[in-house]
């Protein structure tokens, strides 16, 4: 009779320290699963920094060209308007009027 309280003893140590055994593997498991997912979080919202830095990047070139652009018209817009034509020019030497540049306006 003491070999079977004695074999019950040890069954239910060997529960006991299973369960336990068990719970501190769960634990563990639930931290490792914990950390894995802030690591996932984190490189998602690299990721995502990243792209959005790439989206402003390119928001920047578009508005360079198009500042580059606008600016070009201007330019071309101001000398055409400083600048009298070829034709203006030789009508001006046609009709005998001054055609060297100066400060004066072309109609």
């Amino acid at each position: 009779m003491v070999s079977a309280i004695s074999g019950s003893s040890s069954a239910a140590q060997y529960s006991s320290s299973s369960s336990s055994s068990s719970a501190a593997q769960e634990a563990a498991l639930e931290k490792q699963i914990q950390d894995l997912q802030d690591q996932a979080k984190a490189i998602k919202d690299q990721v995502q920094a990243a792209q959005i830095q790439q989206d402003i990047a390119t928001a920047q070139a578009k508005l360079d060209a198009l500042r580059a652009t606008d600016a070009d018209k201007a330019a071309k817009a101001a000398q055409s308007q400083s600048t009298p034509s070829a034709a203006a020019v030789r009508q001006a030497e046609f009709d005998g009027q001054k055609t060297t540049q100066s400060n004066e306006f072309w109609m």
